[in-house]
């Protein structure tokens, strides 16, 4: 599958399930993509709140009718033993998705430990540069809006890396726009930023 090309004008490419593809998830795009191939027809992704997850894993139920167990650290352990016993007799691969990585679930069932513990482990790790190009890109984009190359130079080079802080971002320039009747401009992106680094402080926009 070919890797999303910016800026977002160019739609994302059939096959990615409407979520970006960088460096910083590639190797997880290639995962799901290669479901055929998992250890016990198992895995098991975890990453924070806003990565990605739910998107992948719903355009990974879509592509290969295989089961999917949203916040798996909420299930019983009884009922993750029967998927993963399900999944390996029927060949049909399972995907079990967490924000917590599998230690932090509690588990005390000792045959479900061994099992997991035999599974594909990967974990969405921070944004790079590109996500969050294109996150901010994507955001604007579904609300009919542009956001200007200079505040995204701005922002890439002095924001927190997180998936959760582009989304507290955006949502921050598009308060500041829609107040301001401005556009999403570097005033914009220097205001939001200020507000997550001193509070509310007023910033001239």
């Amino acid at each position: 599958m070919s890797q999303i090309a910016l800026p977002l004008e160019q739609k994302i490419p059939p096959g990615q399930g409407g979520y970006l593809v960088t460096p910083a998830n590639e190797d997880i795009h290639c995962q799901l993509q290669n479901w055929r191939d998992w250890a016990h027809h198992t895995l098991i992704l975890t990453g924070p709140a806003a990565s990605g997850k739910s998107t992948m894993a719903a355009s990974f139920a879509a592509e290969s009718g295989g089961l999917v167990v949203d916040d798996a650290r909420a299930h019983e352990d009884a009922e993750i033993f029967h998927l993963w016993n399900r999944a390996n007799m029927e060949e049909r691969p399972l995907l079990l998705v967490s924000e917590q990585p599998v230690p932090e679930w509690g588990v005390t069932l000792p045959d479900l430990k061994s099992r997991l513990a035999a599974s594909l482990h990967l974990d969405i790790g921070a944004p790079d540069q590109a996500m969050i190009e294109g996150l901010l890109q994507k955001y604007f984009a579904l609300r009919g809006l542009t956001i200007s190359d200079d505040a995204l130079r701005y922002l890439e080079k002095r924001m927190v890396r997180s998936y959760d802080m582009v989304r507290q971002l955006a949502q921050k320039m598009d308060s500041l726009a829609i107040a301001s009747r401005k556009p999403i401009n570097l005033g914009i992106a220097k205001a939001a930023l200020d507000h997550f680094d001193d509070g509310d402080e007023k910033v001239e926009i």
